[in-house]
């Protein structure tokens, strides 16, 4: 059994070879990779199949599944696919690059303590891969004398949630522990928990088992680009990665590991941002906003009234769908594709 198994929710082709030429540059080299295609036509599968990424997947071990054609479903079969097969799980997404001692870096910090996911900081670039920015950490963390800095559940709500702030990063610059694997948020059939946004969600859900280890080395760049999968998010997928952030500080309020003043400040944050997103446009947004306005002023109230309202839009997209139920709304899904004719080398198509 290797050791870590690379999840790669893939969709676009045209940077999918440097995310290989990563994997094949680890300096730890005991993984194994799994590709889900969700690509058009099943192009990607189609040019791993003919040979055109070469040389840079020389040494992998890289098996090939049809994609559901939905980002969100994407992640999530991934997941189910992979059942526990290794210690470590990795979840790289397919325009991203990390450095070669990215695996080895991550699997130290694990043999320090007991952690859901390690997180290392990661450059912002744009098409070229060269950095152009980072994030700026939290004080507990910047001014920590360690290098492996483990974060608890209480540090990590208050520095996210009141600020609707992502400062941990997403899935590709992180390592999950098959114990952290075992929290990842799935939609609620009732209540709320920590689905929505799925890398944020998934942070918060798992900290609350075990902590979270933060590297302060920079292992791999965040490619920004017109294509990437958060500037092509369909209506029902922005609004629900959105209003995520309202759901977190409700829901962290009612555990109490957000104060009153918090949850507020991150609610109405999130009214404006959405404002400035949606507009006053349409029939979703627009109910949460009278909802805000109704209620706001007793967040109980609002909890108990955002809920249902919450519970009736997962159900309204497939993407989103809790197991068990039935669309709210009429929503046909894609036809499956067609599976490659046959394996080459390493490759193994499923």
């Amino acid at each position: 059994m290797a050791t870590i198994t690379t999840l790669i929710p893939a969709y676009k082709k045209d940077y999918l070879g440097e995310t290989f030429l990563g994997l094949q540059r680890q300096t730890h080299r005991d993984f194994r990779v799994i590709v889900s295609d969700d690509s058009p036509g099943d192009e990607i599968s189609a040019l791993i199949h003919s040979g055109h990424f070469g040389a840079v997947l020389k040494g992998l071990d890289v098996q090939v599944l049809r994609g559901p054609k939905n980002a969100r479903l994407n992640h999530r079969a991934l997941v189910d696919h992979w059942q526990g097969r290794s210690p470590y799980v990795h979840l790289l997404m397919d325009d991203d690059l990390i450095y070669p001692g990215f695996y080895s870096a991550h699997l130290a910090a694990h043999a320090t303590g007991r952690y859901s996911a390690s997180v290392s900081r990661r450059w912002y670039s744009h098409l070229d891969t060269r950095p152009v920015h980072g994030v700026d950490l939290p004080d507990f963390v910047a001014r920590s004398p360690l290098q492996v800095v483990p974060v608890e559940a209480d540090a990590m709500f208050t520095s996210m949630v009141p600020h609707c702030h992502n400062w941990m990063g997403e899935f590709s610059n992180m390592l999950i522990s098959a114990e952290g694997m075992a929290h990842w948020p799935k939609p609620p059939a009732d209540g709320l928990n920590y689905f929505g946004w799925v890398d944020v969600g998934f942070l918060l859900s798992a900290v609350q088992h075990a902590p979270i280890a933060v590297l302060r080395d920079h292992l791999g760049v965040f490619r920004q680009h017109p294509e990437q999968t958060t500037h092509k998010m369909h209506p029902h997928g922005g609004i629900v990665s959105n209003l995520a952030w309202v759901t977190y500080a409700l829901q962290a309020w009612k555990e109490q590991r957000i104060s009153h003043a918090q949850a507020v400040a991150a609610i109405s944050f999130m009214v404006m941002h959405c404002l400035k997103l949606f507009g006053e446009d349409g029939p979703v947004v627009n109910r949460f906003y009278d909802l805000v306005q109704t209620q706001g002023g007793n967040l109980e109230r609002l909890y108990q009234a955002y809920t249902p309202f919450w519970l009736d839009l997962l159900r309204r997209h497939p993407s989103t769908l809790p197991d068990g139920a039935q669309l709210s709304t009429p929503a046909q899904s894609p036809a499956a594709p067609a599976a490659p004719a046959h394996a080459t080398a390493a490759i193994t198509y499923v």
